[in-house]
C-alpha cells in the first residue's frame, strides 16, 4: 500500500518526475502493458494467502480474535484487487489441490462476499473467550488486541465499501449494511489504523514510507525521482494552505528563491533547465516522514472522517456533514503535526475558498471529495484514484503532458503477464480489458 502505488500519485496530480530523470514512458503516456504494476497482483495474493491460512487454522477453534482479524484484512486486499482489475480469482483462489488455475469471479460478487466477511468477523469478535487468543496483545501490531478498535475499523471499512458502490444499484441494500455498523462508531480523531512491528533505523527495519522516499538506514537520500506536482502545490499555495510545507520538502538547493518547486506530470523538460531534482521539492515532507520508526498508516483518521462526511451528505448515515467535513480538515492539520495546528486551521478556514467554503459550495459532494484529496496528499494514492473514478472529483486533475499519450486517465490495470503464462484459459475468458475504457464494475 505504501510503495506499490506511487504511479497513482503521479496520475492524480500530487507527485511528478524530478528534473534529473527522463520520461517514464508507460506511466506518463497511459499506454500500459501486462507488465505494468504486476507486482501488486502477486503481492496482494501472497498477502491474502497468509490471511487465508490463518482463517483455515482458526476456523472452528477458540481463537476467534485471530480469525476475525484475518477476515477483516482479507477485505482490504480483495478491495484493492477488485478495484484494480475488476474480476479476480476469489472462490477458488487458494484451493491449490482442486483448482491450481482458479476461475475469475465477478467483481460485484467478490464485493458481496467482502460484506459477508465483515459480518463473520463481527460475530467472531463478539464471541471472544478470555485467554483463548494467545499473545494477541503483542501479535496484533495494529490495535494491540483492542476489540473496540477492531470494531471501529470494521465499521469504517464497511462504510468505505458502501461508498465504493455509491454509483451502483442492486448490489447491496445500503440501509441494511449501514444498520450493521455497531455502536462503537468509526475511527475518529487520533485513531488512525497504523501498524508497527518494530520499525527502527536498522537496515530492513525502517518504516516503509520512510525507507522508500526519505533516507536509507545509512542516512543517504533515497528518492530523487518523485517530486511535487504543480497542480497540488499551486492549489495549496494559492489557497493559503500551509499544509504544502508538510506534504513536501524544501528544495535542497533552491534556485531564484524557489524554496518549494514542482513539475507538471509528463512534462518534457528542456535541455539546460536549471531546476533539477535537488532544486525541487521532494515528497517525503515532515508531516509524512516523521521518523524511521514511525507507525505505517493503513487507514487514517482523516479518511474516516471524510468517509463519514460523504456518507452523511448522501443520506446514508445520520449526522451533520458540514461538521464532519470540517473535523476532517482539522484532523489533517493535527495528523501532519502542523505547528500551532488549531490556529493554522482557523486561519485557513477564515480564508474562504473553493476547497473549504461549505456555505458557498453549490456542490457539497464535490467540496467534500476535493478537500479529502487535499487533506491526504502523499498518503493514500489508491483512495484518491478510486474516488476520482467513481465521483469525477477533483474535476480538474491535469492529464499527462507526454506526447503519444492515451486519451484519458487509466481506469484500471491490465491483468499481469503471469496470469497469461500460468492461468491462460481463465484470464483469456476475461477478454482484453482496456486500461482506458474497461471500467471497474462500480465505476458508472
Amino acid at each position: 500500500m505504501t510503495q506499490n502505488y506511487s504511479t497513482l500519485f503521479h496520475w492524480m496530480g500530487q507527485w511528478s518526475r524530478g528534473g534529473d530523470f527522463g520520461p517514464s514512458q508507460e506511466s506518463e503516456t497511459y499506454n500500459i502493458t501486462t507488465g505494468f504494476g504486476a507486482g501488486t497482483w502477486a503481492n496482494w495474493f501472497n498477502n491474502l494467502n497468509d490471511y487465508n491460512i490463518i482463517v483455515q487454522k482458526t476456523e472452528g477453534t477458540s481463537q476467534k480474535f485471530y480469525n476475525a482479524i484475518a477476515k477483516v484484512m482479507k477485505t482490504i486486499g480483495y478491495m484493492y484487487l477488485v478495484d484494480t482489475y475488476n474480476n479476480v480469482p476469489y472462490s477458488q483462489a487458494f484451493n491449490l489441490s482442486g483448482a491450481i488455475t482458479p476461475k475469475y469471479d465477478k467483481g460485484a460478487d467478490v464485493y458481496k462476499a467482502l460484506f459477508t466477511e465483515l459480518d463473520a468477523a463481527l460475530v467472531g469478535l463478539n464471541s471472544i473467550q478470555a485467554g483463548a487468543d494467545v499473545k494477541i496483545g503483542a501479535a496484533d501490531i495494529m490495535f494491540g488486541g483492542s476489540v473496540t478498535k477492531w470494531k471501529k475499523f470494521i465499521n469504517t471499512q464497511r462504510l468505505r465499501l458502501i461508498l465504493r458502490l455509491s454509483q451502483t444499484s442492486g448490489i447491496i441494500n445500503v440501509a441494511t449494511e449501514t444498520a450493521k455498523i455497531t455502536a462503537d462508531g468509526y475511527l475518529m480523531q487520533g485513531e488512525s489504523a497504523t501498524i508497527n512491528p518494530g520499525y527502527s533505523t536498522d537496515v530492513n527495519k525502517q518504516n516503509p514510507f520512510w525507507d522508500a522516499y526519505k533516507l536509507s538506514a545509512a542516512g543517504i537520500v533515497i528518492d530523487k525521482f518523485n517530486r511535487a506536482n504543480n497542480y497540488t502545490l499551486n492549489a495549496l499555495r494559492t489557497s493559503s494552505d500551509i499544509r504544502y510545507q508538510y506534504y513536501y520538502e524544501r528544495a535542497l538547493t533552491p534556485v531564484s528563491g524557489n524554496v518549494y518547486y514542482g513539475y507538471n506530470f509528463g512534462q518534457n523538460l528542456p535541455n539546460g533547465d536549471p531546476f533539477k531534482s535537488d532544486n525541487s521539492s521532494a515528497v517525503a515532507g515532515p508531516g509524512l516522514a516523521k521518523s524511521a520508526s514511525q507507525g505505517q498508516w493503513i487507514l487514517t483518521s482523516i479518511e474516516s472522517l471524510f468517509l463519514q462526511a460523504e456518507a452523511r451528505q448522501r443520506g446514508y448515515i445520520s449526522g451533520n456533514a458540514q461538521t464532519t467535513f470540517e473535523a476532517g480538515i482539522l484532523e489533517s492539520f493535527n495528523w501532519l503535526g502542523v505547528a500551532n495546528a488549531s490556529t493554522e486551521y482557523n486561519n485557513y478556514m477564515a480564508n474562504a475558498n473553493q476547497y473549504n467554503n461549505w456555505a458557498g459550495a453549490t456542490n457539497k459532494l464535490q467540496l467534500i471529495m476535493t478537500q479529502k484529496y487535499f487533506s491526504t496528499v502523499g498518503m493514500v494514492p489508491f483512495e484518491i484514484w478510486s474516488d476520482y473514478r467513481r465521483t469525477g472529483f477533483p474535476s480538474n486533475v491535469p492529464y499527462t503532458m507526454a506526447a503519444n499519450a492515451a486519451a484519458n486517465l487509466p481506469v484500471r490495470y491490465r491483468y499481469p503477464q503471469r496470469e497469461y503464462d500460468y492461468n491462460p484459459a481463465n484470464v483469456a475468458a476475461e477478454g482484453d480489458p482496456s486500461p482506458i475504457s474497461s471500467k471497474i464494475f462500480w465505476d458508472l
